[in-house]
């Protein structure tokens, strides 16, 4: 496609948009765009972490709940988690509240046990263990964010097993279905009790906000810059030895 001459310090340029070229060109600006957004987001995570750490600190036993009941066989495993550079998971379990407790209508409580590490081999998906029996713990409520996830959250669980589930993101509505059990759609932490992991809030990510907002402003800048360089490769001069000999004709 070829778009209007025009003049520039007295040269004569036209536009020529090759449709290979700007399908490249326009995927590269997409694809950088898509990974700005995506670190922006992470970027946003880490600054409500961090705000919820600082909230910790200065409540520090404020509003932890004390409760009696079960965990049950269901759990998760949330990708991605890291801790001091190293990959690993966030140990989700469901908690059943016996009937005394304070939660109204005995819904299962999401609770997260902590960090663990990944195997060297991304097939392999470790088991963490629950406790079995009646259990006491101590539970505080943490923010519940929702990342972004490009692909499709299919749920693995290791060889011959039904749990635990490998999960990209918190999706409580699917974790109903799953479980076949009504969840409160609150977010907790185990502060005390048997099978505690590392701390979330001590395996905070790897990468602070300010390092995530710079690889955010380094893929916009990139996408700015596909755009601008598929643009100019576009721009053609004129002949101006042919427009004069059709001009004379």
């Amino acid at each position: 496609m070829t778009i209007k001459h025009f003049t520039f310090y007295g040269r004569r340029y036209y536009l020529k948009l090759e449709l290979v070229q700007s399908l490249i060109f326009f995927s590269i600006f997409i694809l950088c765009t898509l990974l700005a957004v995506w670190q922006w987001q992470r970027a946003e995570e880490s600054r409500l972490q961090e705000t919820s750490l600082s909230e910790r600190e200065i409540s520090q036993n404020k509003g932890h709940l004390t409760l009696s009941g079960h965990w049950l066989k269901a759990n998760f495993l949330l990708d991605n988690r890291t801790h001091k550079g190293k990959v690993g998971y966030y140990h989700l379990g469901l908690f059943k509240p016996v009937t005394n407790s304070p939660i109204s209508h005995n819904p299962a409580l999401l609770i997260n046990l902590g960090w663990l590490q990944a195997p060297i081999i991304r097939s392999e998906i470790p088991m963490p263990s629950l406790a079995k029996g009646l259990q006491t713990i101590s539970i505080a409520n943490i923010p519940l964010t929702i990342p972004i996830v490009w692909s499709s959250d299919h749920w693995p669980s290791p060889t011959g097993e039904a749990w635990p589930k490998r999960i990209q993101k918190i999706d409580i509505e699917r974790f109903q279905l799953a479980s076949q059990q009504a969840i409160d759609p609150g977010y907790w932490k185990l502060v005390a009790g048997k099978d505690k992991l590392i701390d979330i809030f001590q395996s905070s990510p790897y990468l602070s906000k300010h390092k995530h907002l710079g690889y955010a402003l380094q893929w916009l800048l990139i996408a700015i810059a596909a755009l601008i360089v598929g643009f100019f490769s576009g721009i053609r001069e004129c002949d101006i030895s042919q427009d004069k000999s059709k001009s004379n004709t």
